[in-house]
């Protein structure tokens, strides 16, 4: 009896000591750290592991000492990398900010214009956009250059893409929608009161925006300048296909080069740049934490009933809806040269022999093509699979993180959020090493891809859980305990109906960019596995302008469908603030 009240006390007191949802606690966090810890260890294992020759498998500094052994090449490549990123994300920025101001602050026309073109620019995969600017301001027969060269007379091209001013330029006009959404939400949630006190002072309007205005907007800017220096730092599209061209390399570039250049893939190398090119997205993700950190001392919301003031431009209304215009224009001129040159048999400017040798031959040679329809077949895949696998479990994880009182359940959001230092093309190099290692048969296959995506996307999927969790009263979940539901009937019937508008936007974003994401699939595809983008990067390298251009309008149109349901769903429910 003695024993049988002893072992009686020892259960309860464990069962006392184990949180509710422990173990569910315990299965996630283990399905999170073997997505995300596996692959941080493969790559810094193969830049430290000596890949041929009879010490193969012995650790070494080789591959950093190979890298550094060439200052100048190495400050070369950091000073085009930092070139790169700080004038794209500074001159997104500047246009971004102005934009999202003349939106929000001012009584400028065309506002619903121009925030229907930012949420469509979703839709367009980034490697169109550049071949479409390619095809826009190519050197000789892009149509602004060739417009330019008729009018003024010259011979020499107008402006020329290839080069790190081209490079910057097309960076710029990709983040801009983006900065502009972003950008949009500080400047409608601010509070007028200090800028109706300077102007009540005697202000002018240009006094108010440069003194109260933008002081009160520092932290947002801020924060979006480094989170597009970090996109820009990470970009592989178009340092790949306007950057090589020219000769200009950067990391990312460099780490793709020493993958798929030479006899036998150089991966002690290519992981070692990746590993520094991991830290130095790590440090500057860390300065970004700590300025959103400190964004509350810029506080002006209050509690108080507020209406955004807005600036009457007067006589210069016209113009500012002009500006906003151009945000819809970035979006249709990489599509006009895409339009133009589908229907040529070879890229040529617009001339009398041109319109008389158009036809829809591309489009026919596009879509009779087993590889191409394969592709799409592929992507479909990838995407769903992807983002309901990102979806599912980040719903599951930011859950435990939100709702439960177990300790230590802040690593599990820490953990989920640790894919955000792998830029796309070091999450390629770190899967493809894993899954050589390992034995595991996904190599080859559609889910290697899909484990990269599910690794690199959970982090958005637990944003857009967590938010969407935090604006629903644990009560709810408290009262169905109390009539005796249990937690998947709770899950079932109130959390997920409250949080199906969250999670759908959440699902379409994540289908959005996996469908479209280059700089992973690119290293992990093999014959049979192609997806879209790696299908359009494939027909560019062959030279098959016509055909890229005719699938990828097509495709463009489809995705850019979904991008607006998004916008539907993100207008409806307030998700983009």
């Amino acid at each position: 009896q003695a024993a049988e009240a002893s072992t009686r006390v020892g259960a309860a007191s464990w069962s006392f000591r184990v949180p509710r949802f422990f173990w569910l606690f315990a299965a996630i966090f283990a399905v999170v750290a073997y997505l995300v810890l596996p692959p941080l260890f493969f790559i810094l294992k193969s830049s430290l592991t000596t890949e041929l020759g009879p010490d193969a498998g012995a650790f070494t500094w080789q591959h950093y000492a190979g890298i550094f052994s060439s200052l100048d090449d190495f400050r070369t490549l950091v000073w085009n990398s930092f070139l790169f990123s700080v004038g794209s994300s500074v001159g997104a920025l500047l246009f971004g900010t102005l934009l999202a101001w003349l939106a929000e602050r001012t009584n400028a026309p065309f506002q619903s214009v121009a925030y229907l073109s930012a949420f469509i620019s979703f839709g367009i995969p980034g490697i169109v956009k550049v071949i479409g600017w390619i095809l826009m301001l190519g050197p000789e027969s892009g149509m602004i250059n060739v417009a330019a060269a008729a009018m003024s007379g010259r011979d020499t091209p107008f402006f020329d893409i290839f080069s790190m001013s081209g490079m910057i330029l097309v960076e710029s006009f990709v983040w801009t929608p983006v900065v502009f959404l972003l950008m949009a939400t500080p400047f409608r949630s601010m509070d007028p009161t200090l800028e109706e006190a300077a102007v009540a002072a005697g202000s002018s309007n240009w006094q108010v925006f440069r003194k109260v205005t933008f002081p009160l907007a520092l932290p947002s800017v801020l924060a979006v300048l480094i989170l597009t220096f970090v996109r820009s730092l990470e970009a592989f599209e178009i340092p790949a296909l306007i950057g090589l061209p020219a000769s200009i390399e950067v990391l990312t570039t460099k780490i793709y080069l020493q993958i798929r250049t030479g006899i036998l893939p150089r991966y002690g190398e290519a992981s070692a740049y990746s590993v520094l090119l991991i830290v130095l997205v790590g440090l500057v993700l860390f300065l970004y934490h700590r300025v959103t950190v400190q964004g509350h001392r810029f506080s002006t919301i209050t509690g108080k009933a507020f209406r955004p003031r807005r600036i009457d431009l007067g006589p210069w209304r016209w113009l500012g809806g002009v500006a906003l215009l151009i945000l819809p224009m970035l979006q249709i001129l990489p599509l006009v040269a895409l339009s133009w040159s589908s229907l040529l048999p070879f890229v040529q400017a617009p001339s009398r022999e041109a319109f008389a040798s158009i036809s829809f031959d591309n489009y026919r040679a596009a879509f009779s093509d087993g590889g191409i329809l394969g592709a799409v077949f592929n992507s479909l895949t990838v995407s769903i699979v992807s983002a309901t696998a990102v979806v599912g479990l980040a719903f599951v994880a930011a859950w435990l993180v939100v709702r439960t009182n177990i300790s230590k359940r802040w690593t599990l959001d820490q953990l989920a959020t640790l894919p955000l230092v792998f830029p796309g093309l070091v999450m390629g190099v770190a899967i493809l090493k894993m899954y050589l290692t390992l034995p595991v048969p996904v190599y080859g296959t559609l889910l290697i891809i899909i484990l990269a995506f599910w690794v690199r996307y959970l982090p958005y999927g637990m944003r857009f859980a967590h938010a969407g969790l935090l604006s629903i009263h644990r009560e709810l979940e408290e009262s169905s305990a109390a009539c005796g539901g249990s937690w998947l009937q709770t899950a079932r019937k109130i959390l997920f109906p409250l949080l199906l508008p969250t999670l759908f936007a959440s699902w379409i974003y994540v289908f959005l960019i996996t469908i479209r994401e280059l700089s992973v699939a690119l290293l992990l595809y093999s014959p049979g596995s192609q997806v879209v983008s790696v299908a359009i990067w494939e027909l560019w390298e062959n030279g098959r302008i016509g055909e890229v251009a005719a699938f990828s309008l097509v495709f463009t149109f489809c995705t850019v469908v979904v991008a607006g349901l998004f916008r539907r769903l993100a207008h409806r429910y307030s998700l983009n603030e």
